[in-house]
C-alpha cells in the first residue's frame, strides 16, 4: 500500500505550527518526509522538530518563498508531506560545498545509491529528489554531478528560496541544516511514479544563437554576434530600458531535442548584456517565448498525471517563484492549486529554480506524482 498525507500551518508560534503539521501527516510506516518552511520561522528549530517527529524516516526540507499544500498556495507557512509505503526505500546524501566541490562527489553519490540498491546504470524503479541552495548559482554543477553518475535515472527538484529576500537559503536532512549544499535523496520503489515539467510559455518564431556567454557567472553577452540586450529588445519592439519589465512575460527558452527548457533573464548587465538565473552555453539556440493560458496548462498537466497513474495518491510540486507572481497577478492561485489537488494530496514550494532530469531550468513547474 501507498499512502500520502500533506498538511500546512501558518501558526505564528513555530512549536504550534510544527505540531499541527506533524499531526496532519502522521501515519504508520512513514518512509520519507518533505517539508518547506517560510523564513518567518527559525529553520534550524523547524528542522530539529520535524526530525524529532519522524525519527525513523528520512526527513528532508528547505526554506521557501511560498508553500503549496491542500490549502492551496500560501505564504508565511510550513507545508509538509509524508509518504508511507511498502517497497519504498530511501537514502539521502548531503552534497556540501557545491559551489567549489560538487563535481568531486561521484564516489559519495554512488555509495548513497548503493544503500538502497541503486547502481550507476539503473533506470527502472528509482528516482532522485534534489533540494539545492538556490543562492549559490551552482545548480548546474549539482545536476552535472548527479547526471553523470546516474545517467539514466529521473531527477526532479527545486532550488531553496527565502521569501524573496535573496539573502540566505537553507536545506536540511534529518535535523541537520546547511548552506552551499544540496540534498540528494535516492528512492527505490515498485510503486508507479510520473515525472513531469510544465511550461506555461511556448516558442515564438524569434530565434537567436548565443555567440558569447559566461557560463560560470550566467551572463549572455551576444546573440548572433550582437549585444544580447539590444537584440532581445529589438525583437520585442521595445527599448533596452523597458526590457526588464518584459522578462516575466517573454522569457527565453533553450531548444534542446525539440524541447523547450526555460531560461529566465534576471536583469540587464552593463546595460547591453543579460544576467540569467541559469547558465546558457555558447552556441546554444534560444527562442523568445510567449505566454500560454496558465490554467489550461494546469488542467492539461492534471490529465497527463491521471492518464499515467490511474491510482495517483499525491503530487510533489516545485513551482518557480516567477510563475507564482504571475498567478497572483492574474488571481489564478486558487484555481490552479485546485487542479493539481485533483490528483491527490499535494505539497511543495515556490522555488528559485527547478530541476528536471539533468537540467536546471527557470519559470517552470517540475513535479513527481506517485501511485500504486
Amino acid at each position: 500500500m501507498l499512502n500520502i498525507k500533506s498538511a500546512n500551518s501558518d501558526a505564528e508560534d513555530i512549536s504550534i505550527a510544527i505540531k499541527e503539521v506533524i499531526e496532519g501527516i502522521s501515519q504508520e510506516s512513514v518512509k520519507l518526509v518533505l517539508f518547506f518552511v517560510s523564513t518567518k520561522y527559525d529553520f534550524f528549530s523547524a528542522s530539529k522538530l520535524m526530525n524529532l517527529g519522524f525519527p525513523n524516516s528520512d526527513v528532508i526540507g528547505c526554506t521557501s518563498s511560498g508553500e503549496i499544500s491542500p490549502r492551496g498556495f500560501s505564504e508565511g507557512s510550513i507545508s509538509a508531506m509524508s509518504i508511507s509505503a511498502d517497497n519504498f526505500e530511501t537514502s539521502t546524501y548531503i552534497m556540501k560545498n557545491i559551489k567549489s566541490w560538487a563535481m568531486l562527489s561521484k564516489h559519495d553519490l554512488l555509495a548513497a545509491g548503493e544503500k538502497v540498491g541503486i547502481k550507476s546504470e539503473d533506470s527502472n524503479q528509482c528516482f532522485i529528489i534534489s533540494l539545492i541552495d538556490g543562492l549559490q548559482s551552482s545548480e548546474e554543477k549539482v545536476m552535472n554531478a548527479i547526471g553523470s553518475t546516474f545517467p539514466n535515472i529521473g531527477i526532479v527538484g527545486g532550488s531553496a528560496s527565502d521569501d524573496n529576500k535573496f539573502e540566505k537559503a537553507f536545506v536540511s536532512a534529518n535535523g541537520e541544516v546547511w548552506q552551499d549544499a544540496a540534498i540528494v535523496t535516492f528512492v527505490r520503489t515498485d510503486k508507479k511514479f510520473f515525472l513531469y515539467k510544465e511550461n506555461i510559455y511556448t516558442p515564438t518564431d524569434t530565434q537567436f544563437k548565443v555567440t558569447k556567454s559566461d557560463i560560470v557567472n550566467r551572463i549572455v553577452y551576444e546573440f548572433d554576434g550582437k549585444p544580447a540586450a539590444d537584440e532581445y529588445a529589438n525583437a520585442l519592439g521595445i527599448t533596452t530600458e523597458e526590457l526588464p519589465e518584459a522578462f516575466i512575460s517573454n522569457p527565453t527558452g533553450r531548444i534542446i531535442m525539440n524541447n523547450v527548457w526555460i531560461a529566465s533573464p534576471m536583469k540587464l548587465h552593463d546595460e547591453k548584456y543579460l544576467k540569467y538565473y541559469c547558465a546558457i552555453a555558447p552556441n546554444s539556440i534560444v527562442k523568445i517565448l510567449k505566454p500560454l493560458d496558465a490554467l489550461k496548462e494546469a488542467e492539461n498537466t492534471t490529465i497527463k498525471i491521471r492518464n499515467a497513474l490511474l491510482d495517483c495518491k499525491g503530487v510533489l510540486l516545485f513551482n518557480c517563484i516567477l510563475r507564482y507572481k504571475l498567478f497572483k497577478k492574474e488571481n489564478l492561485c486558487s484555481d490552479i492549486a485546485q487542479e493539481y489537488a485533483k490528483c491527490g494530496s499535494i505539497s511543495g514550494f515556490n522555488t528559485y529554480g527547478e530541476q528536471f532530469n539533468k537540467l536546471h531550468v527557470n519559470q517552470t513547474l517540475t513535479l513527481i506524482a506517485l501511485g500504486e
